[in-house]
């Protein structure tokens, strides 16, 4: 009995669906199409991939298994897709390594601080990433001081605790 390692077209179609993805992010990240907000930008092309193979569904007339294969390939290249595309548009490790590289020369810690922030005090950067916590309402501001919301940031701490904890992070 041979192994037929050839796709079938529902199968074929998911995978030139992932392939879509980050063909449509390079198509929404410039010109007159361009999303200018990178979470946007990565929803859109996924949506238009998802769409795109859906449009390919009845034509393909996949079996269960088909169905669901299609389904899983896509959803994890969207997942994986979205991990890199994280670490690209957002990931601070890789802004640091990129204002290093923007400066070419040695920096001194302060030098690289101002580098990183394009000019702005340190406090910039930690003011960046409070906003990203009020964005997502999981702090707020009352008065002078920043405090976690009641619901929203008690939940998302307790769930990222105690997944920290089940994978063996530190707090």
């Amino acid at each position: 009995m041979g192994v037929d390692f050839v796709p079938s077209a529902a199968v074929a179609a998911a995978l030139a669906a992932c392939g879509l993805v980050p063909a449509f992010l390079i198509a929404l990240s410039h010109g007159v199409l361009k999303v200018v907000a990178p979470g946007r930008r990565f929803v859109l092309a996924a949506a238009l991939a998802w769409v795109a193979w859906l449009a390919t569904v009845p034509v393909t007339a996949p079996d269960a298994v088909d169905l669901v294969t299609s389904v899983l390939l896509l959803a994890t290249a969207t997942l994986a897709g979205f991990t890199l595309w994280t670490l690209v548009a957002w990931g601070f490790t890789v802004s640091m390594l990129l204002a290093l590289d923007r400066a070419a020369a040695p920096l001194t810690v302060d030098e690289w601080a101002l580098a990183y922030t394009r000019g702005k005090p340190i406090d910039a950067f930690a003011r960046d990433r409070l906003g990203v916590l009020f964005k997502l309402k999981l702090a707020e501001t009352r008065g002078d001081v920043v405090v976690m919301t009641p619901v929203r940031g008690r939940l998302f701490a307790l769930a990222a605790g105690t997944l920290r904890t089940l994978f063996g992070l530190s707090k």
